[in-house]
């Protein structure tokens, strides 16, 4: 419910934002300040608030905090759409960012932990996948329902949907409330740790290429992912001047439509894959470089069928990349693990950074919107090298792959002494 929650919010503030910058004559610097205010707000809400809750109160406490900014925010666009004020959009925006950027804080490394650790990935992948269903859902309501035909002069009317939707997140807060949930104590995640460097035969060997392993996979993870967030908003916010320029004529709302149901298959293949054993290093790789490619072919195909489909492929490739970097990075990190979740979170603001570099590429090359993807192209290119340099040791496999948190250490099967198997999840009932 969360995670569809998130991705069905973010849909509809999409088109809404679209909806505005069209009815009320906004430019093109506007509409990206108000894109760039929904994501800074991923930088203060994991930071500013939800590391502390986590840390502190726990995930049941995280839910809830994130739930209650998040309605506010909801809320908050009844004056902004009544009076068409363009600060009140930016602050709605951010308001409700900051408290989805407090849920996912927590939602993530919750999905992570509860439950056996060597199928992680197959769990985020899974989750991650509603929040896609959501995306999809979000802008067919709102493009045939809920913002049909609207004008300047009744654009108030969109209060009662974000009403309703902010009424039913308070509902949610509430249900959490009352169910019990699971949490992480540090101790907790310091015995599933070291139970897999155990496993693993890593113990007293937690350096890889001269560096503290636990900081090396942590900090090019956030690398990545904040690669990936530039990358794909890159690609989501100009879709329409993509899509026409890969073939001309064509509905843009229609071809990204199509490419959402493909990112969220990509997410449910992945989970499939990664569940039946598939090495999360291998997703990445082989997604990572299929986004790159299908970037590169979109940019220098002639214009036509076969460029919009590599376009619409990006959003396959690039689907499993979010939830198997956080997965991955968050992995081994012990007591750390909710510093890791928040570190990854706060990279999430690239997806504001990276559009604007786009959009000053495409101000340089007139009307060849194509020549914007050379961004995209890159950052799936840095993405690609962290799966490289997962592979490229053996601490660094062994510390990573999801196998190690069940398998027993060959002394322990040789002698017949039983071995520490992290078969449980590391979260105790309060």
């Amino acid at each position: 419910m969360l995670f569809f929650l998130w991705g069905f919010a973010f849909g509809i503030v999409n088109s809404l934002n679209a909806q505005i910058r069209n009815l009320l004559h906004y430019s093109a610097a506007q509409s990206i300040a108000l894109q760039d205010a929904y994501w800074a707000a991923y930088l203060f809400g994991p930071v500013c608030i939800g590391y502390w809750m986590l840390k502190y109160q726990g995930f049941k406490a995280t839910f809830m905090t994130g739930l209650a900014v998040a309605s506010v925010g909801l809320m908050s666009f009844w004056p902004s759409s009544v009076l068409a004020s363009y600060p009140g959009f930016l602050i709605s925006n951010f308001i409700i960012a900051l408290g989805l950027s407090t849920l996912e804080n927590a939602a993530n490394p919750f999905i992570a932990l509860s439950g056996p650790s060597e199928l992680s990935e197959a769990r985020l992948l899974f989750s991650q996948g509603m929040q896609a269903v959501g995306t999809v859902v979000a802008p067919l309501l709102a493009e045939k329902a809920l913002f049909s035909g609207i004008d300047q002069q009744d654009l108030f009317r969109v209060q009662w949907c974000y009403l309703a939707v902010a009424l039913f997140v308070v509902i949610l807060a509430i249900v959490f409330y009352y169910v019990p949930l699971s949490e992480a104590p540090d101790d907790a995640l310091d015995a599933t740790a070291a139970r897999r460097l155990l496993n693993a035969g890593l113990e007293g060997r937690e350096k890889a290429l001269g560096m503290s392993t636990r900081h090396l996979v942590l900090w090019t993870a956030v690398l990545a992912q904040m690669s990936y967030a530039g990358a794909q908003e890159s690609t989501d916010y100009f879709w329409p001047q993509l899509a026409n320029g890969t073939k001309p004529g064509v509905d843009p709302f229609w071809t990204l439509i199509i490419g959402r149901a493909l990112f969220t298959f990509g997410r449910f293949l992945a989970s499939g894959l990664t569940y039946w054993g598939v090495t999360p290093r291998v997703v990445l790789g082989v997604s990572a470089f299929g986004a790159f490619t299908t970037s590169v072919l979109a940019m220098v195909l002639p214009q036509g069928t076969v460029a919009l489909s590599m376009l619409m492929l990006v959003q396959f490739f690039e689907a499993p990349l979010f939830p198997t970097i956080f997965a991955v990075g968050i992995r081994n990190q012990g007591r750390h693990t909710k510093f890791a979740a928040t570190a990854i979170t706060a990279t999430i603001p690239a997806a504001g950074w990276w559009p604007t570099v786009a959009y000053a590429v495409d101000l340089s090359h007139g009307t060849n919107y194509r020549f914007a993807l050379r961004i995209t192209i890159v950052l799936f290119g840095i993405i690609l090298l962290w799966p490289v340099l997962l592979s490229s040791t053996r601490v660094l496999r062994r510390w990573v792959d999801p196998k190690w948190s069940k398998r027993a250490p060959r002394q322990e099967l040789e002698s017949g002494v039983p071995s520490m198997v992290d078969n449980t999840p590391p979260l105790s009932m309060l």
